[in-house]
Protein backbone atom coordinates (compact mmCIF):
# COMPACT_ATOMS: atom_id res chain seq x y z
CA UNK A 1 0.00 0.00 0.00
CA UNK A 2 1.31 3.47 -0.90
CA UNK A 3 2.15 5.99 1.90
CA UNK A 4 -0.47 8.43 0.67
CA UNK A 5 -3.11 5.77 0.88
CA UNK A 6 -2.04 4.99 4.42
CA UNK A 7 -2.33 8.73 5.38
CA UNK A 8 -5.82 8.86 4.00
CA UNK A 9 -6.89 5.99 6.23
CA UNK A 10 -5.08 7.36 9.33
CA UNK A 11 -7.60 9.45 11.36
CA UNK A 12 -4.81 11.31 13.21
CA UNK A 13 -3.14 12.81 10.16
CA UNK A 14 -3.57 16.61 9.95
CA UNK A 15 -5.80 17.51 7.02
CA UNK A 16 -6.94 20.87 5.67
CA UNK A 17 -10.64 21.49 6.00
CA UNK A 18 -13.05 24.41 6.00
CA UNK A 19 -13.16 24.49 9.82
CA UNK A 20 -9.35 24.26 10.02
CA UNK A 21 -8.99 27.25 7.70
CA UNK A 22 -11.48 29.27 9.76
CA UNK A 23 -9.60 28.42 12.97
CA UNK A 24 -6.28 29.46 11.43
CA UNK A 25 -7.73 32.78 10.23
CA UNK A 26 -9.34 33.57 13.60
CA UNK A 27 -6.15 32.65 15.43
CA UNK A 28 -4.18 35.02 13.21
CA UNK A 29 -6.70 37.83 13.72
CA UNK A 30 -6.78 37.40 17.50
CA UNK A 31 -3.00 37.24 17.73
CA UNK A 32 -2.66 40.34 15.53
CA UNK A 33 -5.13 42.25 17.68
CA UNK A 34 -3.29 41.24 20.85
CA UNK A 35 0.08 42.26 19.47
CA UNK A 36 -1.40 45.52 18.18
CA UNK A 37 -2.69 46.40 21.66
CA UNK A 38 0.67 45.47 23.16
CA UNK A 39 2.46 47.58 20.55
CA UNK A 40 0.23 50.62 21.25
CA UNK A 41 0.75 50.27 25.00
CA UNK A 42 4.49 49.82 24.58
CA UNK A 43 4.70 52.85 22.26
CA UNK A 44 2.69 54.97 24.71
CA UNK A 45 4.90 54.04 27.64
CA UNK A 46 8.08 54.42 25.61
CA UNK A 47 7.01 57.85 24.32
CA UNK A 48 6.30 59.12 27.85
CA UNK A 49 9.39 57.53 29.40
CA UNK A 50 11.82 58.62 26.67
CA UNK A 51 10.59 62.23 26.39
CA UNK A 52 9.73 62.66 30.06
CA UNK A 53 13.11 61.39 31.22
CA UNK A 54 14.84 64.31 29.47
CA UNK A 55 13.16 66.64 31.98
CA UNK A 56 13.55 64.37 35.00
CA UNK A 57 17.26 63.69 34.43
CA UNK A 58 18.39 67.09 33.14
CA UNK A 59 20.55 69.48 35.13
CA UNK A 60 23.77 69.17 37.10
CA UNK A 61 22.98 66.02 39.08
CA UNK A 62 21.53 62.66 38.16
CA UNK A 63 17.95 63.74 38.92
CA UNK A 64 16.40 67.17 38.40
CA UNK A 65 15.31 67.55 42.03
CA UNK A 66 14.24 71.16 41.44
CA UNK A 67 11.55 69.91 39.06
CA UNK A 68 10.25 67.49 41.68
CA UNK A 69 10.56 69.55 44.86
CA UNK A 70 9.87 73.18 43.94
CA UNK A 71 6.78 75.26 43.19
CA UNK A 72 5.82 75.98 39.55
CA UNK A 73 8.23 78.47 38.03
CA UNK A 74 8.72 80.50 34.88
CA UNK A 75 11.50 79.40 32.54
CA UNK A 76 14.07 82.07 31.68
CA UNK A 77 16.15 81.37 28.57
CA UNK A 78 19.26 83.53 28.50
CA UNK A 79 22.72 83.35 26.96
CA UNK A 80 26.21 83.10 28.40
CA UNK A 81 28.24 84.10 25.38
CA UNK A 82 27.02 81.85 22.61
CA UNK A 83 25.71 79.18 24.97
CA UNK A 84 21.97 79.12 25.66
CA UNK A 85 21.10 78.65 29.34
CA UNK A 86 17.72 77.50 30.65
CA UNK A 87 17.05 78.72 34.19
CA UNK A 88 14.09 78.49 36.52
CA UNK A 89 12.99 81.71 38.22
CA UNK A 90 14.94 80.98 41.40
CA UNK A 91 18.15 80.22 39.52
CA UNK A 92 17.67 83.19 37.20
CA UNK A 93 17.27 85.72 40.00
CA UNK A 94 20.08 84.07 41.95
CA UNK A 95 22.37 84.52 38.95
CA UNK A 96 21.19 88.11 38.60
CA UNK A 97 21.93 88.79 42.27
CA UNK A 98 25.39 87.30 41.89
CA UNK A 99 26.18 89.54 38.92
CA UNK A 100 24.78 92.56 40.75
CA UNK A 101 26.93 91.79 43.79
CA UNK A 102 30.02 91.53 41.59
CA UNK A 103 29.26 94.92 40.04
CA UNK A 104 28.54 96.42 43.47
CA UNK A 105 31.84 95.14 44.90
CA UNK A 106 33.71 96.50 41.90
CA UNK A 107 32.12 99.94 42.52
CA UNK A 108 32.81 99.73 46.25
CA UNK A 109 36.48 99.00 45.66
CA UNK A 110 36.78 101.67 42.97
CA UNK A 111 37.98 105.28 43.34
CA UNK A 112 34.52 106.91 43.19
CA UNK A 113 32.89 105.08 46.10
CA UNK A 114 34.14 107.31 48.93
CA UNK A 115 33.13 110.49 47.09
CA UNK A 116 29.67 109.08 46.38
CA UNK A 117 29.31 108.06 50.03
CA UNK A 118 30.26 111.53 51.24
CA UNK A 119 27.80 113.14 48.85
CA UNK A 120 25.07 110.79 50.05
CA UNK A 121 25.83 111.81 53.63
CA UNK A 122 25.38 115.48 52.72
CA UNK A 123 22.13 114.73 50.88
CA UNK A 124 20.72 112.88 53.92
CA UNK A 125 21.68 115.83 56.16
CA UNK A 126 19.88 118.24 53.79
CA UNK A 127 16.54 116.41 53.84
CA UNK A 128 16.93 115.56 57.54
CA UNK A 129 16.25 119.25 58.26
CA UNK A 130 12.74 118.73 56.95
CA UNK A 131 11.72 116.53 59.89
CA UNK A 132 13.39 118.52 62.64
CA UNK A 133 11.11 120.39 65.03
CA UNK A 134 11.87 123.77 63.43
CA UNK A 135 11.49 122.39 59.92
CA UNK A 136 8.14 120.80 60.71
CA UNK A 137 6.80 123.93 62.40
CA UNK A 138 7.75 126.03 59.39
CA UNK A 139 6.18 123.49 57.05
CA UNK A 140 2.93 123.57 59.07
CA UNK A 141 2.61 127.33 58.76
CA UNK A 142 3.36 127.29 55.04
CA UNK A 143 0.98 124.40 54.45
CA UNK A 144 -1.95 126.12 56.16
CA UNK A 145 -1.27 129.43 54.38
CA UNK A 146 -0.94 127.76 50.99
CA UNK A 147 -4.01 125.56 51.33
CA UNK A 148 -6.17 128.35 52.80
CA UNK A 149 -5.33 130.66 49.92
CA UNK A 150 -6.17 128.00 47.36
CA UNK A 151 -9.39 126.98 49.14
CA UNK A 152 -10.64 130.53 49.73
CA UNK A 153 -10.36 131.24 46.00
CA UNK A 154 -12.43 128.17 45.14
CA UNK A 155 -15.10 128.81 47.79
CA UNK A 156 -15.38 132.46 46.66
CA UNK A 157 -16.06 131.25 43.15
CA UNK A 158 -18.72 128.76 44.34
CA UNK A 159 -20.39 131.42 46.52
CA UNK A 160 -20.51 133.73 43.53
CA UNK A 161 -22.21 131.00 41.48
CA UNK A 162 -24.82 130.46 44.21
CA UNK A 163 -25.44 134.20 44.75
CA UNK A 164 -26.57 134.80 41.18
CA UNK A 165 -28.02 131.51 39.90
CA UNK A 166 -29.61 133.22 36.88
CA UNK A 167 -26.24 134.40 35.58
CA UNK A 168 -24.67 131.06 36.45
CA UNK A 169 -27.33 129.19 34.48
CA UNK A 170 -26.78 131.51 31.51
CA UNK A 171 -22.96 131.20 31.64
CA UNK A 172 -22.99 127.41 31.90
CA UNK A 173 -25.99 127.00 29.58
CA UNK A 174 -28.01 125.22 32.26
CA UNK A 175 -31.51 125.28 33.55
CA UNK A 176 -31.66 127.36 36.71
CA UNK A 177 -32.82 124.31 38.70
CA UNK A 178 -29.55 122.56 37.79
CA UNK A 179 -27.28 125.23 39.31
CA UNK A 180 -27.13 123.72 42.86
CA UNK A 181 -26.35 120.32 41.39
CA UNK A 182 -23.50 121.80 39.31
CA UNK A 183 -22.01 123.58 42.34
CA UNK A 184 -22.29 120.35 44.32
CA UNK A 185 -20.35 118.51 41.64
CA UNK A 186 -17.65 121.21 41.76
CA UNK A 187 -17.26 120.80 45.54
CA UNK A 188 -17.29 117.00 45.42
CA UNK A 189 -14.76 117.00 42.58
CA UNK A 190 -12.46 119.28 44.56
CA UNK A 191 -12.62 117.02 47.62
CA UNK A 192 -11.93 113.97 45.46
CA UNK A 193 -8.85 115.60 43.93
CA UNK A 194 -7.59 116.68 47.35
CA UNK A 195 -8.01 113.20 48.81
CA UNK A 196 -5.88 111.87 45.94
CA UNK A 197 -3.27 114.64 46.22
CA UNK A 198 -3.04 114.37 50.01
CA UNK A 199 -3.17 110.58 50.12
CA UNK A 200 -1.79 110.37 53.67
CA UNK A 201 -4.86 112.21 55.04
CA UNK A 202 -7.35 110.79 52.55
CA UNK A 203 -9.42 109.28 55.35
CA UNK A 204 -9.91 112.64 57.11
CA UNK A 205 -10.99 114.33 53.86
CA UNK A 206 -13.46 111.55 53.09
CA UNK A 207 -14.85 111.77 56.64
CA UNK A 208 -15.31 115.51 56.13
CA UNK A 209 -17.17 114.85 52.90
CA UNK A 210 -19.45 112.34 54.66
CA UNK A 211 -20.22 114.74 57.52
CA UNK A 212 -20.91 117.71 55.26
CA UNK A 213 -22.68 115.78 52.51
CA UNK A 214 -26.21 117.00 53.40
CA UNK A 215 -25.00 120.59 52.80
CA UNK A 216 -22.81 119.71 49.81
CA UNK A 217 -25.63 117.78 48.11
CA UNK A 218 -27.82 120.89 47.89
CA UNK A 219 -25.55 123.96 48.27
CA UNK A 220 -27.09 127.39 48.72
CA UNK A 221 -25.80 130.90 49.23
CA UNK A 222 -26.20 130.37 53.00
CA UNK A 223 -24.78 126.83 53.24
CA UNK A 224 -21.56 127.29 51.26
CA UNK A 225 -19.97 129.56 53.94
CA UNK A 226 -20.70 126.84 56.51
CA UNK A 227 -18.95 124.26 54.34
CA UNK A 228 -16.07 126.70 53.87
CA UNK A 229 -15.70 127.31 57.60
CA UNK A 230 -15.70 123.56 58.34
CA UNK A 231 -13.13 122.95 55.60
CA UNK A 232 -10.80 125.67 56.92
CA UNK A 233 -11.02 124.04 60.36
CA UNK A 234 -10.05 120.74 58.74
CA UNK A 235 -7.01 122.40 57.15
CA UNK A 236 -5.82 123.37 60.64
CA UNK A 237 -5.82 119.69 61.65
CA UNK A 238 -4.19 118.16 58.58
CA UNK A 239 -0.62 119.47 59.13
CA UNK A 240 -0.39 117.68 62.49
CA UNK A 241 -1.22 114.36 60.83
CA UNK A 242 1.21 115.05 57.98
CA UNK A 243 4.04 116.00 60.31
CA UNK A 244 3.53 112.83 62.36
CA UNK A 245 3.80 110.77 59.18
CA UNK A 246 6.87 112.79 58.13
CA UNK A 247 8.56 112.10 61.48
CA UNK A 248 7.91 108.35 61.10
CA UNK A 249 9.37 108.32 57.60
CA UNK A 250 12.35 110.30 58.87
CA UNK A 251 13.05 107.70 61.56
CA UNK A 252 12.84 104.90 59.00
CA UNK A 253 15.24 106.70 56.64
CA UNK A 254 17.68 107.32 59.47
CA UNK A 255 17.54 103.68 60.59
CA UNK A 256 18.15 102.36 57.08
CA UNK A 257 20.93 104.90 56.50
CA UNK A 258 22.72 103.79 59.67
CA UNK A 259 22.34 100.15 58.59
CA UNK A 260 23.80 100.96 55.16
CA UNK A 261 26.79 102.80 56.64
CA UNK A 262 27.42 99.83 58.95
CA UNK A 263 27.15 97.04 56.35
CA UNK A 264 27.82 98.79 53.05
CA UNK A 265 25.84 96.09 51.24
CA UNK A 266 23.48 96.39 48.27
CA UNK A 267 20.51 95.04 50.24
CA UNK A 268 20.91 97.72 52.91
CA UNK A 269 21.13 100.39 50.20
CA UNK A 270 17.99 99.01 48.49
CA UNK A 271 16.11 99.39 51.81
CA UNK A 272 17.40 102.96 52.18
CA UNK A 273 16.43 103.92 48.62
CA UNK A 274 12.98 102.38 49.10
CA UNK A 275 12.45 104.36 52.31
CA UNK A 276 13.50 107.60 50.61
CA UNK A 277 11.17 106.98 47.67
CA UNK A 278 8.31 106.25 50.07
CA UNK A 279 9.03 109.58 51.79
CA UNK A 280 8.64 111.52 48.52
CA UNK A 281 4.81 111.77 48.37
CA UNK A 282 4.41 112.80 52.03
CA UNK A 283 6.98 115.59 51.77
CA UNK A 284 5.33 116.83 48.59
CA UNK A 285 1.98 116.94 50.40
CA UNK A 286 3.46 118.90 53.31
CA UNK A 287 5.92 121.16 51.47
CA UNK A 288 3.97 121.67 48.27
CA UNK A 289 4.81 120.77 44.71
CA UNK A 290 7.91 122.95 44.53
CA UNK A 291 8.85 123.05 48.21
CA UNK A 292 12.40 121.82 48.85
CA UNK A 293 12.67 120.64 45.25
CA UNK A 294 16.35 121.50 45.03
CA UNK A 295 17.21 119.35 48.08
CA UNK A 296 15.10 116.50 46.71
CA UNK A 297 16.79 116.63 43.28
CA UNK A 298 20.17 116.59 45.01
CA UNK A 299 19.06 113.56 47.04
CA UNK A 300 18.15 111.70 43.85
CA UNK A 301 21.52 112.61 42.35
CA UNK A 302 23.25 111.24 45.47
CA UNK A 303 21.47 107.92 45.06
CA UNK A 304 22.19 107.62 41.33
CA UNK A 305 25.78 106.17 41.49
CA UNK A 306 24.69 103.46 43.91
CA UNK A 307 21.63 102.64 41.83
CA UNK A 308 23.73 102.37 38.70
CA UNK A 309 26.01 99.87 40.45
CA UNK A 310 22.94 97.70 41.14
CA UNK A 311 21.53 97.82 37.62
CA UNK A 312 22.05 94.47 35.92
CA UNK A 313 20.72 93.62 32.49
CA UNK A 314 20.29 89.91 31.94
CA UNK A 315 18.09 89.60 28.85
CA UNK A 316 15.93 86.53 28.74
CA UNK A 317 12.93 85.06 27.02
CA UNK A 318 10.38 84.04 29.61
CA UNK A 319 7.97 81.12 29.33
CA UNK A 320 5.30 80.69 31.99
CA UNK A 321 4.95 77.27 33.66
CA UNK A 322 7.93 75.94 31.69
CA UNK A 323 10.60 76.15 34.39
CA UNK A 324 9.48 73.16 36.36
CA UNK A 325 8.29 72.71 39.88
CA UNK A 326 5.46 70.20 40.39
CA UNK A 327 5.83 69.34 44.07
CA UNK A 328 2.45 70.90 45.09
CA UNK A 329 0.80 68.95 42.25
CA UNK A 330 2.39 65.68 43.42
CA UNK A 331 1.20 66.23 46.99
CA UNK A 332 -2.26 67.27 45.79
CA UNK A 333 -2.59 64.16 43.63
CA UNK A 334 -1.53 61.87 46.47
CA UNK A 335 -4.00 63.48 48.87
CA UNK A 336 -6.86 63.35 46.36
CA UNK A 337 -6.25 59.69 45.42
CA UNK A 338 -5.73 58.39 48.95
CA UNK A 339 -8.67 60.30 50.41
CA UNK A 340 -11.02 59.36 47.56
CA UNK A 341 -10.04 55.68 47.69
CA UNK A 342 -10.47 55.55 51.47
CA UNK A 343 -14.01 56.93 51.17
CA UNK A 344 -14.82 54.71 48.16
CA UNK A 345 -13.54 51.52 49.80
CA UNK A 346 -15.43 52.13 53.04
CA UNK A 347 -18.70 52.98 51.28
CA UNK A 348 -18.23 50.37 48.54
CA UNK A 349 -17.39 47.48 50.86
CA UNK A 350 -20.37 48.18 53.13
CA UNK A 351 -22.64 48.41 50.09
CA UNK A 352 -21.18 45.17 48.69
CA UNK A 353 -21.71 43.41 52.06
CA UNK A 354 -25.37 44.42 51.98
CA UNK A 355 -25.82 43.21 48.41
CA UNK A 356 -23.95 39.91 48.90
CA UNK A 357 -24.89 38.98 52.47
CA UNK A 358 -28.03 40.78 53.63
CA UNK A 359 -30.03 41.66 50.55
CA UNK A 360 -32.76 39.29 49.47
CA UNK A 361 -32.81 38.40 45.76
CA UNK A 362 -35.60 40.20 43.96
CA UNK A 363 -36.52 43.11 41.74
CA UNK A 364 -35.23 45.74 44.18
CA UNK A 365 -31.75 44.20 44.34
CA UNK A 366 -31.71 43.78 40.57
CA UNK A 367 -32.57 47.46 40.14
CA UNK A 368 -29.80 48.44 42.56
CA UNK A 369 -27.23 46.39 40.66
CA UNK A 370 -28.45 47.81 37.34
CA UNK A 371 -28.14 51.34 38.73
CA UNK A 372 -24.57 50.61 39.88
CA UNK A 373 -23.63 49.26 36.45
CA UNK A 374 -25.16 52.30 34.74
CA UNK A 375 -23.33 54.59 37.16
CA UNK A 376 -20.03 53.05 36.03
CA UNK A 377 -20.72 54.29 32.50
CA UNK A 378 -21.46 57.92 33.40
CA UNK A 379 -18.85 60.29 31.86
CA UNK A 380 -16.44 61.89 34.31
CA UNK A 381 -17.52 65.41 33.31
CA UNK A 382 -21.01 64.59 34.64
CA UNK A 383 -19.50 63.56 37.97
CA UNK A 384 -17.64 66.87 37.96
CA UNK A 385 -20.86 68.84 37.48
CA UNK A 386 -22.58 66.70 40.11
CA UNK A 387 -19.80 67.38 42.62
CA UNK A 388 -19.79 71.08 41.75
CA UNK A 389 -23.54 71.37 42.29
CA UNK A 390 -23.77 69.25 45.46
CA UNK A 391 -20.51 69.76 47.34
CA UNK A 392 -19.21 73.10 46.09
CA UNK A 393 -22.48 75.05 45.87
CA UNK A 394 -25.20 73.30 47.89
CA UNK A 395 -23.05 72.15 50.83
CA UNK A 396 -20.87 75.28 50.46
CA UNK A 397 -17.56 73.40 50.66
CA UNK A 398 -16.20 75.60 47.86
CA UNK A 399 -13.45 74.28 45.59
CA UNK A 400 -11.65 72.16 48.15
CA UNK A 401 -9.93 68.91 48.97
CA UNK A 402 -13.07 67.56 50.66
CA UNK A 403 -15.27 68.23 47.61
CA UNK A 404 -12.69 66.51 45.37
CA UNK A 405 -12.51 63.48 47.67
CA UNK A 406 -16.23 62.79 47.60
CA UNK A 407 -16.60 63.51 43.88
CA UNK A 408 -13.80 61.09 42.94
CA UNK A 409 -15.06 58.56 45.50
CA UNK A 410 -18.54 58.50 43.96
CA UNK A 411 -16.99 58.15 40.52
CA UNK A 412 -15.01 54.97 41.41
CA UNK A 413 -17.71 53.61 43.73
CA UNK A 414 -19.34 51.34 41.07
CA UNK A 415 -15.97 49.65 40.40
CA UNK A 416 -15.37 49.06 44.09
CA UNK A 417 -18.90 47.79 44.76
CA UNK A 418 -18.95 45.38 41.81
CA UNK A 419 -15.49 43.91 42.45
CA UNK A 420 -16.03 43.70 46.21
CA UNK A 421 -19.37 41.92 45.80
CA UNK A 422 -17.79 39.37 43.47
CA UNK A 423 -14.95 38.87 45.97
CA UNK A 424 -17.45 38.28 48.79
CA UNK A 425 -19.51 35.84 46.70
CA UNK A 426 -16.39 33.86 45.80
CA UNK A 427 -15.90 32.79 49.44
CA UNK A 428 -17.22 29.20 49.87
CA UNK A 429 -20.54 28.86 51.66
CA UNK A 430 -18.91 26.42 54.09
CA UNK A 431 -16.96 29.26 55.70
CA UNK A 432 -20.23 30.95 56.60
CA UNK A 433 -21.99 27.81 57.77
CA UNK A 434 -19.13 26.66 60.01
CA UNK A 435 -18.97 30.05 61.69
CA UNK A 436 -22.73 30.19 62.24
CA UNK A 437 -22.69 26.62 63.55
CA UNK A 438 -20.27 27.69 66.27
CA UNK A 439 -22.78 30.26 67.50
CA UNK A 440 -21.48 33.43 65.80
CA UNK A 441 -23.89 36.18 64.79
CA UNK A 442 -24.20 36.99 61.12
CA UNK A 443 -22.10 40.15 61.42
CA UNK A 444 -19.43 38.31 63.41
CA UNK A 445 -19.41 35.61 60.72
CA UNK A 446 -19.01 38.25 57.97
CA UNK A 447 -16.31 40.11 59.90
CA UNK A 448 -14.20 37.08 60.81
CA UNK A 449 -14.88 34.43 58.17
CA UNK A 450 -15.72 36.32 54.98
CA UNK A 451 -14.15 39.79 54.78
CA UNK A 452 -10.53 38.70 55.59
CA UNK A 453 -10.59 36.08 52.83
CA UNK A 454 -12.29 38.47 50.40
CA UNK A 455 -9.81 41.28 51.10
CA UNK A 456 -7.44 40.39 48.20
CA UNK A 457 -10.34 40.77 45.79
CA UNK A 458 -11.40 44.02 47.45
CA UNK A 459 -7.86 45.36 47.04
CA UNK A 460 -8.04 44.40 43.36
CA UNK A 461 -10.99 46.77 43.03
CA UNK A 462 -8.95 49.49 44.74
CA UNK A 463 -6.19 49.03 42.14
CA UNK A 464 -8.71 49.60 39.36
CA UNK A 465 -10.17 52.57 41.23
CA UNK A 466 -6.78 54.21 41.82
CA UNK A 467 -6.02 54.21 38.11
CA UNK A 468 -9.30 55.97 37.30
CA UNK A 469 -9.37 58.37 40.24
CA UNK A 470 -5.79 59.51 39.70
CA UNK A 471 -6.20 60.14 35.99
CA UNK A 472 -9.39 62.21 35.98
CA UNK A 473 -9.19 65.90 35.15
CA UNK A 474 -12.78 67.09 34.69
CA UNK A 475 -14.07 66.23 38.20
CA UNK A 476 -11.20 67.89 40.06
CA UNK A 477 -11.27 70.88 37.70
CA UNK A 478 -14.76 71.67 39.01
CA UNK A 479 -14.31 70.67 42.63
CA UNK A 480 -10.73 70.60 43.92
CA UNK A 481 -7.94 71.90 41.68
CA UNK A 482 -6.39 75.35 41.47
CA UNK A 483 -3.99 75.75 38.55
CA UNK A 484 -1.97 78.53 40.21
CA UNK A 485 -2.00 77.36 43.82
CA UNK A 486 1.64 76.92 44.84
CA UNK A 487 1.03 76.58 48.59
CA UNK A 488 0.72 73.14 50.11
CA UNK A 489 -2.68 72.28 51.67
CA UNK A 490 -1.33 72.54 55.23
CA UNK A 491 0.32 75.94 54.71
CA UNK A 492 -1.28 79.22 55.81
CA UNK A 493 -4.10 77.65 57.83
CA UNK A 494 -5.91 79.71 60.46
CA UNK A 495 -7.41 76.53 61.94
CA UNK A 496 -6.60 72.85 61.36
CA UNK A 497 -10.05 72.20 59.90
CA UNK A 498 -9.24 74.59 57.04
CA UNK A 499 -7.01 71.82 55.66
CA UNK A 500 -10.07 70.04 54.27
CA UNK A 501 -11.39 73.19 52.60
CA UNK A 502 -8.19 74.15 50.75
CA UNK A 503 -7.97 73.78 46.99
CA UNK A 504 -4.96 71.86 45.69
CA UNK A 505 -2.95 71.43 42.53
CA UNK A 506 -3.07 68.02 40.85
CA UNK A 507 -0.90 66.40 38.19
CA UNK A 508 -3.67 65.68 35.62
CA UNK A 509 -4.96 69.24 35.84
CA UNK A 510 -1.40 70.57 35.69
CA UNK A 511 -0.83 68.58 32.48
CA UNK A 512 -4.04 70.08 31.09
CA UNK A 513 -2.89 73.61 31.98
CA UNK A 514 0.58 73.30 30.44
CA UNK A 515 -0.87 71.59 27.36
CA UNK A 516 -3.86 73.80 26.61
CA UNK A 517 -3.99 76.91 28.81
CA UNK A 518 -0.58 78.53 28.28
CA UNK A 519 1.10 79.64 25.04
CA UNK A 520 2.88 76.64 23.55
CA UNK A 521 6.58 76.86 22.75
CA UNK A 522 9.57 74.61 22.28
CA UNK A 523 10.01 74.23 26.04
CA UNK A 524 6.48 73.33 27.12
CA UNK A 525 6.80 69.79 25.73
CA UNK A 526 9.48 69.02 28.33
CA UNK A 527 7.08 70.10 31.07
CA UNK A 528 4.19 68.09 29.63
CA UNK A 529 6.11 64.86 29.24
CA UNK A 530 8.05 65.36 32.48
CA UNK A 531 4.82 65.78 34.43
CA UNK A 532 3.25 62.81 32.64
CA UNK A 533 6.34 60.71 33.48
CA UNK A 534 6.05 61.55 37.20
CA UNK A 535 2.29 60.99 37.10
CA UNK A 536 2.72 57.57 35.52
CA UNK A 537 5.35 56.55 38.08
CA UNK A 538 3.13 57.81 40.90
CA UNK A 539 0.08 55.82 39.75
CA UNK A 540 2.20 52.72 39.18
CA UNK A 541 3.68 53.15 42.65
CA UNK A 542 0.28 53.33 44.35
CA UNK A 543 -1.02 50.40 42.29
CA UNK A 544 2.12 48.36 43.06
CA UNK A 545 1.66 49.03 46.76
CA UNK A 546 -1.90 47.68 46.52
CA UNK A 547 -0.68 44.60 44.64
CA UNK A 548 1.99 43.86 47.26
CA UNK A 549 -0.56 44.22 50.04
CA UNK A 550 -3.01 41.99 48.15
CA UNK A 551 -0.38 39.27 47.66
CA UNK A 552 0.53 39.33 51.33
CA UNK A 553 -3.10 38.94 52.31
CA UNK A 554 -3.49 36.06 49.86
CA UNK A 555 -0.63 34.22 51.54
CA UNK A 556 -1.99 34.96 55.00
CA UNK A 557 -5.58 33.93 54.22
CA UNK A 558 -4.87 31.13 51.77
CA UNK A 559 -7.74 28.66 51.37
Amino acid sequence: MKPNDQDKKNPFVRRFSHERIQETIMFGILRSMTFFVLFCAAFLFWDILSKGSTKIFEGDGLINWEFLTEDPQTLHVTKDGETEIKLSSKKYYKLKDEKMLQKWNAFKQGPDYDAALERLNLGIKAIRKEWTEDGLQKAKVEFIARERESSLGKFSFWKELATDPQTTASDFELEIEKVPETISQFILGHLERESGRLAEVEGEIRNFRARQYPLIENPTEASIPKIESAYLDLLEELPTLLTEATTNFGREIQTNYSSFIKTGGPKAFANLAEAIEAYGPIRQSLLGKNGGQEAWDEMQACLAPFRQSMEITLPSKDYAYSGGGIFPAIIGTLLLVLGAMLIAIVLGVFCAIFLAEYGKPGKFLSLVRLAILNLAGVPSIIFGLFGFGLFVIFLDWNVSLLAGWFTLAFMVLPIVITASEEALRSIPQGFRESSLALGATKWTMIRTSVIPYAMPGILTSSILGVARAAGETAPIMFTAAYAKRSELPWEGLEHWTDFFFQGVMALPYHIYVVSAKIPQNEYTQDMQYGTAFVFLVLVLGIASLSIVLRNRLRKKYHW
